[in-house]
């Protein structure tokens, strides 16, 4: 019986839509349906964001190239700021919270000149509690924010990325007017 009302369970969860946040289905919509070339430039070709960027950009159907080619974004990576601000303090005067604000600069452009504004930036913000008396685990629950922050940032970008692109195909040619 346990059996039977374990599978209707599952049945009806996967019937109404529902699925895990990076899983395949909800992939489908975010990734382009023809293949994009993009050339990324950056400071730090190692750092954290770059190889958030990386990982994400085969579920945007996005190729990396080490050189511009026709038809290729160049995406600029030119700064990345993070700020860490107390967000709360507990009873005994000592903080309980903080807040990181990461941030880069980006612009994005292509053969013909920059697209985006040379000061275009992406932002994301989280609060994550702190334990004075366990500063080890507060510090691994930051570097995991921290990761899940770059993820979003890189999210951000290859949506911008996307949407660009997007609109450059569907602009009218001068020929065409």
């Amino acid at each position: 019986m346990k059996k039977i009302i374990v599978s209707l369970l599952v049945l009806t969860l996967s019937a109404c839509g529902w699925h895990l946040r990076g899983s395949a289905a909800g992939e489908d919509k975010l990734a382009m349906t023809t293949p994009l070339d993009l050339v990324m430039v950056t400071q730090d070709d190692h750092s954290p964001l770059v190889n958030a960027l990386r990982q994400t950009l085969p579920s945007y159907k996005i190729n990396e190239l080490d050189t511009a080619t026709t038809g290729a974004l160049t995406l600029n990576l030119s700064r990345e700021v993070l700020d860490k601000r107390t967000a709360g303090v507990g009873s005994d005067a000592l903080t309980s919270a903080y807040e990181i604000i990461l941030r880069v600069e980006y612009s994005i452009s292509n053969a013909s000149g920059v697209i985006t504004p040379l000061d275009t930036s992406a932002r994301t913000s989280r609060t994550y509690n702190y334990n004075v008396n366990n500063a080890n685990s507060a510090a691994q629950e930051e570097e995991l924010v921290l990761r899940e922050m770059r993820r979003e940032l890189a999210n951000n970008i290859l949506r911008r990325v996307k949407n660009l692109s997007a609109k450059a195909t569907t602009a009218p040619t001068p020929a065409a007017q």
